[in-house]
């Protein structure tokens, strides 16, 4: 037995640990019995480390290199002095000790002189000056270190055991303690296996381990047996080394406020996303004119018409020709142009996206030749929409032919003219001498222009409810399809701080941004398998109410002049006055409402500016609302207004702080912000440490010129605005689109669903959470409801929740709020729908709709009481339709993919330490992101650390791809497997979609045609074939995607009928394969058999559609559609919750019984069009509702409100005669609403004439 083992590489045990043997190879001090060592002998690392003993060494035995470390550490060593070996160079034997004195020899310590044993040779001197020479290389890359892991090579870091381990005679302490094995190129770039996955483990973005819970997964590897566990340090110098080579640098910032901040290089985000092959194929760089259909950012207009074309993709390729905009260029027709912008379209209607050419909008540009001058004057007045298939000559090439074909020089631009009549204007775009200036950057590359959706938002670094506020900014490509653009995979973060207020972080992105839009991104196009150069723009900025106001310099929804988009105003300002002479500067949290209600049960809303009509009369100064003050403001608030525009909000801006240096004071500051509802915040940072250094100091006299030009510093005034200015080509009043998430889900719904539960006794609460428990979320995609969830605690429930109350609304509430208050949640039910569209086919007649719908919601809340325009977002709400014209579909825009995110901030910031959060969260989110990275198969280049300037190379071998072994961790297939890492790091493909048609068979033996119920209910649907036997199935997958059962509502198209017909509701009721067909063989059904129901009107108290049952019909299984939700007309047949059902209890049931609706008739369904699911193809049965005349609407909620209150202070004023308040005529109600009838949740009141 002990022959097989070599003495060479295997050391024999002795006394406890007879007949094992321990790896001299490896040195990894294990002992392992005959079995384990033989497999250990067959392992890839046993043979490689075999083969480097046997190896002549390349360098001195005394000075070993780190093949763990990155080149850079790797040539460090290798500048070294050559170290002389110190004694007798030292050769692992298998020297075993006598067995015999084994058990009696005792090593006396107190014998042994420490003080000798512990002097420093010449070798281990020399050895200690290499460790601090590698120390000081991995410290100047402090930058990406993250102050937590600061000193963690110091044996006093806390929570690192650093006691000695114990050696058995014979074995050797753990080779990745000190001395590494080879490197293995499978693994690249880390060292070996064992070391990628534990560096893995220490960065996935929701699950990250502290130092103790790692060094817990080292001691479960070392127990298990696991060879050569590295230790927390390897791991943290190699993670370092690996950071400074291949990550994102993470720059850090002195802000102009006085903060310091760090910020993640956005321009290496980008040039890591271009060479990253699971995204790069997807990211779209030019606009799309679909011709009226929208589903993707960059077929709306702003991407498509409006974008700045200086930071808009420059070019195009046609054969060995690039064209830049800008530029003359010939056309076939020998017309000369000059490009504006560059788009696609679909090669022909209807085809997909990947088959598209190239157009080009151009100005016609006429020649002109005199006596004195020949050259071309541009006409921007005439625009032409040129195919990319009628370009013929770029501008170089123009350059070269234009002396024969006797034209001007196209280097001579005289000017151009912006409208017929008009006179010529300087040609400034370019220098028409030179063409485009990307044309010299580029090299002869392309150039592309990478569009970003920039969000920030402030989250919670604690766990507890104890609040730490970190503002955040991370940002998404919007050239992302929509499928991909809000997955957690594809956010990417880039600053955070609990200090540093946004503005002053926004300053180090924007010097970044304007940085790469000066000159470019240089990154590989793993696609193109060229290198290219990028352009980054801002599409827009997201974020929640009070984050769009305070990044677009407005005062909040607080103020009274509340939205950010246009000059609306509200209480307090005078209509007679210009649209920028009222506002209040005050900043807002942004959304928490009590209960709206009117009469005796009132509350305060939310502490709005905007206060409640009926507490204006309790202030100081303040007289009570007259009717007409309550229609006038109704007005203004659902009126159009004139839009707010970057110009505009610049010159106010720089007026103000001009006032402010000239001497106007404090107080004129304060009154020129309250005259325009702008408060830039960054702004007045230097305007308090003027007026605090001239405090006491005349104004206009030398000192006070003095005084203030020791803050300026002779700087213009765009330096002391807001950054947001300086990013080019936004307009951050028009390019903060409306926050779907905060406005609908956790705005109106949140408002109407508290103001519901506030009305109902307990009784009805009880009926409530009856209703809910039994609703039918068939075809809706969500879970059953929790009935007393969403009515025990409406106050504190989610977007989701409220996602599912909008769709059971309707048939929940029909009789137990007010019918006001019911037909504003009808209509608000009508509209989220048509706010979730994922895809408009037609955008015109889809904004048309939504526009509709959008008044006929507010018409329906001013009708129940004008109290709820207390609350902006019932006006901000009317700018939706114009942001989905301009930024696609609702969903893109949309925040939730961010706000998930912030739990992964709130991870970083968890573990850490807290002493510097910015630097640790950000260098944190950096190493996530590298080593994603480098599990999609992305491609990088080494660079030096804490290099910003990122590598140029166009040779594809000096572009690097991590091991095999790497990519093999990302792509294991096996089935019931769930390949957790890949998940963490959102890496896993989209799970294909069972293709339609597919099916899952019943428990049912295969029989013929007529044992099955086709055969009965449609008798002669299907021919009858002998022997033919027929398979039942379960389920089916529509062509949706779904799965259908038997059971569900469905839609599906007759293939018999014209194609503009609606399609057929009907009930699944029987699914049929033919036995032995080719359908079988792909596990496909053949026919499906539908009760069908035809639409017979409208619900008089849903106004949803009635259908009714109406025949049979059988299918082929492709005309299936999609599940749709169908409820009972309860509210017709008063249906109760007369039945029991058993509760179950930790999965077990019990003697309990709940309550649960009993539905009377059963056959009288209605179709739920407020289902979000499929909306596109339920809204096709959407119900016309009377619209309500607006000005009617206004006016009776104004009365009915007045009454209500008129009711109230005579009920209060019974209960406390001596503090009745005088009668004010001003409360009077024109007798014209003699008979408007006002219904609070407790009680009916009736109203006579008032005299």
């Amino acid at each position: 037995m002990t022959e097989e083992f070599d003495p060479q590489f295997w050391a024999a045990g002795i006394g406890r640990n007879k007949h094992k043997w321990s790896c001299l190879a490896c040195k990894d001090g294990k002992w392992r019995d005959a079995r384990f060592a033989r497999r250990h002998a067959k392992s890839i690392l046993h043979q490689d480390n075999v083969k480097h003993l046997l190896s002549p060494p390349l360098c001195p035995w005394s000075s070993p290199t780190r093949p763990d470390l990155s080149p850079p550490a790797h040539n460090l060593l290798a500048d070294l002095p050559e170290l002389e070996p110190h004694g007798t160079q030292y050769m692992p034997q298998a020297a075993a000790p006598d067995t015999d004195n084994y058990d009696v020899f005792q090593l006396d310590w107190d014998a042994i002189d420490h003080d000798q044993l512990y002097i420093p040779s010449a070798h281990d001197e020399q050895l200690t000056t290499m460790a601090s020479n590698l120390a000081g290389w991995l410290a100047d890359g402090e930058d990406l270190i993250c102050s937590d892991e600061d000193g963690s090579n110091s044996p006093d870091v806390e929570g690192e055991d650093f006691d000695p381990e114990l050696l058995q005679p014979g074995a050797t302490r753990p080779a990745q303690r000190g001395d590494t094995a080879p490197p293995n190129t499978t693994w690249f770039p880390w060292p070996d296996k064992k070391t990628c996955i534990l560096d893995i483990l220490r960065h996935l973005p929701r699950s990250l381990f502290s130092d103790a819970q790692l060094q817990v997964i080292l001691w479960g590897l070392s127990v298990l047996g696991v060879d050569n566990d590295p230790s927390t340090r390897i791991l943290k110098d190699i993670d370092s080394a690996l950071q400074s080579q291949y990550g994102i640098p993470s720059v850090r910032y002195q802000g102009a406020l006085g903060h310091v901040y760090y910020v993640n290089h956005l321009p290496s985000i980008i040039a890591q996303e271009m060479a990253n092959p699971r995204v790069r194929p997807h990211i779209c760089h030019y606009p799309e004119d679909a011709g009226g259909r929208l589903d993707q950012p960059w077929q709306a207009s702003r991407w498509l018409y409006e974008i700045d074309p200086t930071v808009a993709t420059p070019m195009i390729c046609k054969g060995r020709q690039d064209f830049y905009v800008f530029e003359p260029m010939k056309l076939m027709d020998g017309t000369v142009v000059v490009p504006e912008r560059w788009y696609t379209k679909p090669s022909t209607p209807g085809s997909p996206s990947s088959d598209f050419e190239y157009w080009g909008r151009a100005w016609r540009a006429h020649p002109v030749v005199s006596d004195h001058t020949r050259g071309y004057v541009v006409h921007m007045y005439e625009t032409m929409e040129v195919r990319a298939s009628q370009f013929l000559l770029s501008f170089p090439h123009l350059l070269q032919t234009y002396r024969m074909d006797g034209q001007p020089d196209p280097r001579n631009i005289i000017g151009l003219i912006e409208t017929r009549g008009c006179g010529v204007l300087p040609w400034t775009l370019t220098n028409p001498a030179v063409g485009n200036r990307w044309r010299t950057l580029a090299r002869g590359h392309r150039v592309l222009s990478y569009m970003i959706w920039l969000y920030c938002d402030d989250t919670s670094g604690n766990t507890s409810k104890k609040w730490n506020k970190h503002n955040s900014f991370l940002f998404t490509a919007a050239g992302l399809p929509r499928v991909m653009v809000h997955k957690e995979s594809s956010i990417h973060f880039l600053a955070t701080s609990n200090i540093a207020p946004p503005l002053e972080m926004l300053d180090g992105i924007v010097d970044q941004l304007e940085y790469a839009q000066m000159h470019g991104v240089w990154a590989w196009d793993i696609e193109a398998r060229e290198m290219a150069l990028v352009i980054p723009a801002v599409l827009a900025m997201l974020g929640d109410n009070p984050m769009q106001s305070e990044l677009a310099c407005h005062v909040g929804l607080q103020g009274k002049y509340f939205c950010r988009n246009c000059w609306v105003h509200g209480a307090g300002a005078d209509s007679s006055q210009c649209p920028d002479l009222a506002g209040v500067a005050v900043t807002n949290s942004d959304d928490d409402a009590h209960s709206i209600q009117t009469g005796s049960v009132a509350t305060d809303s939310d502490g709005s500016l905007h206060r409640d009509v009926t507490h204006q009369s309790k202030r100081k100064g303040h007289r009570s609302k007259t009717m007409q003050d309550l229609v006038d403001r109704a007005r203004r608030f659902l009126g159009a207004n004139p839009p707010r525009t970057r110009q505009d909000t610049v010159n106010k801006l720089r007026s103000m702080f001009h006032e402010v240096t000239s001497g106007k004071g404090k107080t004129r500051y304060i009154k020129m912000k309250t005259d325009t509802g702008i408060k830039d915040t960054y702004m007045d940072v230097f305007v308090e440490r003027i007026l605090k250094h001239v405090k006491g100091i005349r104004a206009g006299s030398d000192r006070y010129t003095e005084a203030v030009s020791a803050i300026t510093q002779g700087r213009p005034v765009e330096q002391f605005m807001s950054p947001v200015w300086r990013i080019k080509g936004l307009d951050p009043h028009q390019d903060t689109p409306v926050e779907i998430l905060h406005v609908i889900l956790l705005g109106f719904l949140k408002y109407f669903w508290r103001d519901a539960i506030s009305r109902l006794n307990d009784a009805q609460k009880v009926e409530l959470q009856v209703r809910l428990a039994s609703f039918d979320v068939t075809g809706l995609g969500i879970p059953p409801l929790a009935g007393q969830t969403l009515v025990q605690y409406a106050g504190s429930l989610t977007g989701r929740d409220f996602c599912a109350i909008s769709q059971a609304a309707p048939f929940v509430l029909y009789d137990l709020v007010p019918r006001e208050c019911y037909e504003a949640f009808l209509a608000l039910s009508a509209l989220v729908p048509l706010v979730w569209q994922p895809c408009i086919d037609n955008i015109d007649e889809h904004l048309a709709v939504l526009q509709v719908a959008i008044d006929h919601f507010l018409n329906c809340t001013a009708r129940w009481t004008p109290r709820w325009f207390n609350k902006p977002k019932f006006h901000i709400i009317r700018h939706l339709p114009d942001h989905i014209r301009r930024f696609g579909p609702a969903i893109l825009f949309a925040t939730e993919g961010f706000e998930s995110y912030n739990a992964v901030i709130r991870d970083h910031s968890i573990h850490s330490n807290r002493q510097a959060p910015s630097r640790d969260i950000t260098c944190g989110m950096a190493r996530c992101h590298r080593v994603r990275h480098l599990l999609s198969g992305g491609k990088f280049h080494a660079r030096g650390p804490v290099s910003t300037e990122l590598p140029y190379s166009n040779d594809e071998q000096d572009w690097l791809m991590p091991g095999s072994g790497v990519e093999s961790l990302v792509n294991i297939n096996i089935p019931s497997f769930r390949n957790v890492i890949a998940d963490y790091f959102g890496l896993i493909d989209e799970p294909l979609t069972l293709e339609a048609g597919s099916c899952v068979h019943d428990k049912t033996r295969p029989r013929p045609l007529e044992k099955t119920m086709t055969a009965s209910r449609a008798p002669y649907a299907l021919q009858h074939v002998e022997r033919r036997l027929y398979q039942t199935c379960q389920s089916v997958v529509a062509s949706s995607g779904e799965t259908c059962r038997l059971g569900d509502f469905v839609l599906a198209q007759d293939p018999r009928a014209a194609g503009s017909t609606l399609p057929l509701v009907g009930r699944l009721h029987e699914l049929l394969q033919i036995c032995h067909s080719p359908a079988q063989q792909r596990n496909q059904a053949n026919w499906i058999l539908l009760e069908t129901f035809e639409v017979t009107g409208s619900a008089d108290i849903y106004n949803l559609p009635r259908i009714q049952a109406s025949s049979w019909v059988v299918l082929p299984v492709t005309a299936l559609t999609c599940c749709v939700n169908v409820q009972h007309n309860c509210a017709r047949h008063r249906c109760t919750g007369s039945a029991a059902v058993s509760v179950y209890e930790e999965r077990e049931k019990t003697t309990k019984t709940t309550r649960r609706i009993e539905h009377l008739v059963p056959s009288d369904l209605i179709l739920n069009t407020a289902q979000m699911r499929n909306a596109t193809h339920v809204q096709q049965f959407r119900t016309q509702v009377q619209q309500l005349d607006r000005d009617r609407a206004i006016h009776t909620g104004a009365a009915a409100e007045l009454n209500a209150q008129k009711i109230k202070t005579l009920k209060t004023s019974k209960a406390n005669p001596a503090r009745q308040p005088p009668m004010s005529p001003s409360m009077a109600v024109p007798s014209r609403f003699i008979n408007v009838f006002h219904r609070t949740g407790k009680c009916t009141f009736s109203f006579q004439m008032i005299d």
